[in-house]
């Protein structure tokens, strides 16, 4: 089979002219002793010394014997003087061959042009990667955004601030290990392919396992099994993976994403609120240098955490009335509502989360819409659960874990009763993590946070798109690739 792909004449003409002449196009190992920041920040320190750095060459600037490259790298970029009769060896000779987009390797001096531009006047040149295809001279912009997502490399290549978010991400999750591993607690690893989707409500995707015969679910949550290891005698655990669920594309939801479960034996709800407010500031903190941040024209700031049941807040911003009419509100948003729990529930989702802007955990949960919660004592129809809005949407959940099998098993028992009423985000029912739960589970406190949502929220992203580095994307038909 012959494969065709249609690059650029003048690159090929030049890759040509380039083996032609024995210049090797796709060089090799290449060490490089500095990069474009380091050598801006530290001129002084560096001025006239000899350094290596590489990277791809954004522009060209021709004036006879006089040629200037902007030199892109990790980090920023640099301006390359070049001299052609000061270049050494057979540089002088490749010179002519190198393209926009070319990624080179330079050796030379650390200077100043007479304009002042802090530069690397070179001593010799070497070809890394022939580069075959013209890199854009503009950026496609605000109304090419899915271009730019389909084409993630060239936004990468032409985009500073979006290699940036995706170095902050790195940076965040580096932060949260440390701060978790200061505290004692462990990573660990939980199965990606499951017999049954568990740990939440949401929509897996089903794939089939062909040696043994049957369907398997890509893990939309780390929960069950983190709770086993709870059994099996591990006291504060943490999970970093991808969940993924088949469910929409939006602004705030792709189907797979970056997910944080811990879990910690004989803690509760209260020790769950401290640990997030911890892990959220110094997420915050380790790009921002500060506790808050600008997100989506708001000021967020991490400094305080307020705290309001889910009743209350609907009963404050919504209507005070008695539950009967608070269920007829709600049917009218959801005719499958069917009690005063699922209203609230219903009337908090609808008209208020999305005005929660700054740091606010929503307490207090009804029992209906968290099966794995440990009910209040006093108030059994809600249970011991947090979620934590920012910005308008949802950055964490959290319960007192239940830990009694025979409740567990009653609450799947009701999951299936609903499912029968056609909510289809329920809960399945696991017989061994029930039969875990059989060898006794410690109380503990469990806490899930979505990373990418919590990145989107320190760099001031409006779309998750912006904070993982290859987003989902609806296909376009013919789509020429």
């Amino acid at each position: 089979m012959e494969f065709k792909f249609e690059f650029d004449k003048e690159h090929l003409k030049n890759l040509e002219e380039l083996k032609k002449n024995d210049y090797d196009p796709y060089g090799g190992r290449f060490e490089v002793t500095k990069h474009s920041l380091e050598i801006r920040r530290d001129f002084e320190k560096l001025e006239n010394s000899d350094v290596s750095v590489a990277g791809r060459i954004m522009a060209r600037r021709d004036h006879g014997k006089l040629a200037f490259f902007d030199l892109s790298d990790e980090e920023g970029s640099i301006q390359i003087y070049i001299q052609t009769d000061a270049l050494e060896g057979r540089s002088a000779g490749m010179l002519r061959y190198i393209d926009t987009g070319d990624i080179v390797g330079v050796f030379g001096t650390v200077t100043k042009t007479k304009a002042g531009e802090v530069s690397i006047r070179a001593k010799s040149i070497t070809m890394l990667s022939k580069s075959l295809l013209p890199i854009p001279s503009k950026w496609y912009g605000l109304e090419d955004t899915e271009k730019r997502y389909r084409k993630r490399y060239l936004d990468f290549i032409m985009n500073p601030k979006s290699r940036e978010k995706i170095t902050k991400g790195s940076i965040i999750l580096s932060a949260i290990r440390k701060l978790l591993e200061s505290k004692g607690f462990m990573e660990v690893t939980v199965p990606l392919l499951q017999p049954i989707p568990g740990g939440t409500n949401a929509k897996p995707f089903v794939t089939h396992y062909n040696s043994l015969d049957r369907d398997f679910y890509l893990k939309i949550a780390s929960e069950l099994y983190l709770k086993r290891l709870l059994v099996g005698g591990f006291e504060k655990i943490f999970d970093i993976s991808k969940n993924l669920r088949n469910e929409g594309i939006d602004t705030k939801h792709n189907p797979e994403f970056m997910a944080f479960e811990l879990y910690q034996a004989y803690a509760d709800l209260g020790d769950m609120i401290k640990i997030t407010e911890e892990i959220v500031k110094t997420a915050v903190y380790a790009v921002n240098k500060t506790y808050s941040t600008n997100f989506n024209g708001h000021v967020i700031d991490f400094s305080k955490f307020q705290i309001k049941t889910m009743e209350d807040v609907v009963r404050e911003r919504i209507s005070d009335a008695p539950p009967a009419t608070l269920l007829d509100m709600a049917k009218k948003i959801n005719g499958k509502v069917n009690s005063y729990g699922e209203a609230i529930n219903t009337l908090f989702e609808e008209h208020v989360e999305k005005s929660l802007i700054q740091p606010t955990f929503i307490t207090k949960f009804p029992i209906e819409v968290s099966p794995l919660a440990k009910a209040i004592k006093d108030d059994p129809c809600f249970v011991y659960r947090f979620e934590l809005y920012v910005g308008g949407m949802e950055l964490a959940n959290a319960f007192s874990e239940l830990n009694d099998p025979l409740d567990q098993i009653k609450r799947f028992e009701e999951e299936a009763s609903r499912k029968e009423r056609g909510i289809d985000e329920t809960q399945e029912f696991d017989r061994d993590f029930i039969e875990a739960l059989g060898y006794g589970m410690p109380p503990a406190g469990g806490l899930g946070i979505g990373l990418d949502r919590l990145q989107m929220i320190a760099t001031d992203s409006n779309s998750i798109k912006e904070v993982i580095a290859f987003p989902q994307i609806r296909t376009i038909e013919n789509e020429e690739t």
